[in-house]
């Protein structure tokens, strides 16, 4: 399995071999996106502490489900995330007269989430940190130019900034294990699986990187 790390041209060519499997990408992508979850329920932890203090009792055990639903909502963008890419790849991939079969696409970019596993255990602790030392005032939730008072600085703190580029990193490391991936689940040359991954990809950090800036 390392070696779809280090060598996954070669990963993947060896497992074109074999019979087409979902298994372990969805067992490598629910890993990620309940890592993901964990940070999401971090963040929507200080998030609710700080809303509940203005809200009536009868409220506030409503909002306490917050942090547990953005948790689950994380997992299941995960897999929301995984199929729009693998998508897009093999749509994109049509213009060079790729071959081959969408689900082996789908396994084979299943693949190259296991970065996406690394960072986001880096970013997990990263937000940990942040949400165990940053004070939030109380928040009206009514009022959205007082939530995005408070939400803007927040963004732009140095740990949530260095959280952003770590999950920035390891998705282009995510997206060297996709070049090689589409190269042998549709039968391209390195160079269109390089076109064909470059394109959403770096739409992806174009936007985060606006994200980070525009806070």
């Amino acid at each position: 399995m390392l070696e779809v790390l280090t060598n996954p041209n070669k990963f993947f060519e060896t497992r074109k071999k074999g019979e087409e499997s979902l298994k372990l990408p969805v067992f490598i992508v629910l890993i990620s996106g309940i890592i993901g979850g964990i940070s999401a329920f971090l963040s929507s932890s200080i998030m609710m502490e700080a809303m509940a203090k203005t809200l009536p009792p009868e409220a506030q055990g409503f909002m306490s489900f917050m942090p547990i639903g953005s948790a689950i909502g994380a997992v299941i963008a995960s897999f929301i995330a995984w199929l729009i890419i693998a998508a897009v790849f093999f749509g994109i991939s049509c213009i060079f007269k790729g071959e081959g079969k969408f689900k082996r696409t789908l396994e084979f970019v299943g693949y190259g989430y296991i970065p996406t596993i690394i960072g986001g255990l880096i970013s997990a602790v990263l937000v940990y940190n942040f949400v165990t030392t940053v004070q939030i005032p109380p928040i009206t939730i009514t009022d959205p130019t007082e939530i995005q008072e408070v939400i803007t600085p927040l963004m732009k703190s140095p740990m949530m900034l260095l959280s952003s580029a770590v999950g920035i990193l390891f998705m282009l490391w995510s997206a060297n294990i996709w070049v090689f991936g589409l190269k042998h689940a549709r039968n391209l040359s390195t160079r269109n699986a390089l076109i064909t991954v470059a394109i959403p990809v770096a739409a992806y950090i174009l936007y985060s990187v606006y994200r980070m800036v525009g806070w």
